[in-house]
């Protein structure tokens, strides 16, 4: 080092300004391979949990004793489309393509409707009328009782979006980076809003006081007036965007980012605080004053409503889904293919059901973001030698950085590592 002008010492550095970039539209909730992980909101009704699983099936199991009533199975996987209720019939979406109803009771099929895409999404059920969105860009109005077309909407890109209904309007994000509000009866177009990057919603939409809520891959949280599709504020979360809805509790929203954060922000669009892990929280929901939240560290935590951790409980799976609850009884999915039954009070595990298979693989988090690092050179010398420094400017009103300087220096990583499932290019698929 000494023949080339000494080592790291005749540098004077900081770290100052980096981005993170994607590199091509998010489409990991596409690309899963073969298994039986579950990735599902459950759903309690009449002493009995609702799921399905990556390996085709849908599953009914007794609440109290995690036996196993009846499975369905369909022909692709049913991820994140977790079921809904009505009048005695569970209805959610396949990646077959296929939107089903189901007897609740004997599991056996009502009926189904054929889109042209893939469905990931969990359904809105209002006024006798079931919502859901696919792939294929549109979203569906179907009559619950005879699965009849009512009407459909077509965006710009594919839905990964819940859609949520209130005051007879429906609201959904679209990958075409809009917000779309429609009237619930009969499809037309309202308003929409556009960001600056995908919007995808694991779980619905939140609607409060005439404020809808939502996040995008643009890094923001957005709170918009129901009425007119303006802006009231945004709020800025981490660098890998969002994939959730807040969750509404005693005039705070809980939210999570896919980089490891977990915040509560006032209605005002304020933090109040925020936790920091190395890894993602899944979508948090709020119980009896304490936060609930998994995450890819397989662990479901249990907060206080001031960001304290209370207590955990370790699986062998991600975490992803929210939790929900039968009287003390705190039940949610992992990645490791089993539903828990977890006391809240003793936190000992009560049962847990296993669906059939064994994890599925899936693509690493970060796959189409790039880390650029920039460094601007300075004509400033100390003892006849170079010197750079790294200069910070702050985020503008859209999240992307500006850079007045020249640029001398680069340093990108790319997060494309590819797991062991490999997906073919021409197709997309989580």
């Amino acid at each position: 080092m000494d023949d080339i002008g000494g080592g790291f010492d005749d540098f004077s550095v900081e770290m100052g300004d980096y981005e993170v970039k994607k590199t091509s539209k998010f489409d990991r909730m596409w690309k899963i391979g073969p298994g039986g992980s579950i990735a599902q909101i459950p759903l309690i009704h009449d002493g009995i949990i609702y799921f399905g699983s990556c390996n085709h099936n849908v599953y009914a199991v007794d609440a109290m004793t995690g036996a196993l009533l009846w499975k369905f199975r369909t022909e692709d996987m049913v991820f994140a489309s977790s079921p809904r209720y009505l009048k005695g019939r569970i209805y959610f979406g396949s990646y077959d393509h296929f939107f089903y109803a189901l007897d609740a009771k004997k599991g056996e099929l009502v009926w189904k409707f054929r889109t042209e895409g893939e469905i990931n999404v969990i359904p809105w059920i209002w006024e006798g009328k079931v919502y859901f969105a696919s792939k294929d860009q549109n979203v569906y109005c179907l009559d619950a009782e005879t699965g009849r077309l009512v009407w459909k909407f077509f965006t710009q890109d594919q839905i990964n979006a819940c859609p949520t209904v209130s005051d007879g309007r429906l609201f959904i994000g679209s990958f075409d980076h809009n917000v779309y509000c429609l009237d619930a009866r009969t499809g037309e177009l309202v308003w929409k809003f556009r960001t600056q990057g995908e919007i995808h919603t694991q779980n619905p939409l939140l609607v409060h006081d005439n404020v809808l809520y939502v996040t995008s891959f643009d890094n923001y949280l957005y709170a918009i007036a129901t009425d007119t599709g303006k802006m009231l504020w945004k709020f800025r979360t981490g660098i890998y965007g969002n994939t959730a809805s807040p969750f509404f509790y005693k005039n705070a929203l809980y939210l999570n980012s896919r980089d490891g954060y977990l915040f509560a922000i006032g209605l005002d669009g304020k933090m109040i605080w925020k936790i920091t892990k190395t890894t993602m929280f899944s979508i948090p929901c709020v119980f009896e004053d304490n936060v609930y939240v998994g995450g890819d560290d397989l662990i479901l935590h249990c907060y206080n409503l001031d960001g304290s951790e209370k207590w955990n409980f370790k699986t062998q799976g991600m975490v992803w889904m929210q939790t929900v609850f039968l009287g003390r009884t705190a039940c949610f999915s992992s990645w490791d293919c089993n539903v828990y039954a977890v006391n809240i009070d003793t936190h000992e595990l009560l049962w847990k059901f296993r669906a059939s298979g064994s994890p599925s693989e899936i693509s690493p988090p970060h796959e189409v973001f790039e880390f650029v690092m920039k460094v601007q050179e300075s004509e400033m010398r100390e003892e006849g030698r170079k010197r750079y420094d790294f200069e910070m400017k702050d985020d503008d009103e859209e999240g992307t950085s500006a850079y007045k300087s020249r640029i001398t220096y680069q340093v990108s990583t790319q997060y494309s590592a590819k797991g062991k499932y490999q997906v073919d290019e021409k197709t997309e698929g989580f």
